[in-house]
């Protein structure tokens, strides 16, 4: 009987090991998936608003202010508005001018 035992356990042991090493490394593939999912919705958006910037010009700029990530996007008439998630922690909601691109806060 402890002879099936060792290997049974090590390969539970191994099975552990390595998926604790997978969630480890999910996370990391998980921003890597958002990030492509957001590129993908944002190619099929992309304009020039008024002979301003477009949402991802306005997307970049959000991204570069507060090096966060971005949690949603909303493109109105009047400003784009855009919610992040710093690195501390902090949702941030930018309100970008469509024809300048600056930032409104």
């Amino acid at each position: 009987m402890n002879i099936h035992i060792k290997p049974c356990l090590i390969l539970l042991l191994a099975g552990l090991c390595l998926w604790s090493l997978s969630a480890v490394a999910g996370g990391k593939d998980h921003e890597r998936r958002d990030h492509h999912h957001y590129k993908a919705e944002s190619a099929m958006r992309k304009k020039a608003f008024h002979r301003g910037i477009s949402l991802d010009e306005a997307v970049n700029r959000a991204r570069e202010a507060t090096r966060g990530r971005v949690l949603s996007v909303q493109e109105l008439d009047s400003e784009y508005r855009v919610r992040l998630l710093t690195p501390d922690g902090v949702v941030k909601r930018l309100r970008i001018d469509p024809v300048t691109g600056e930032i409104l806060r």
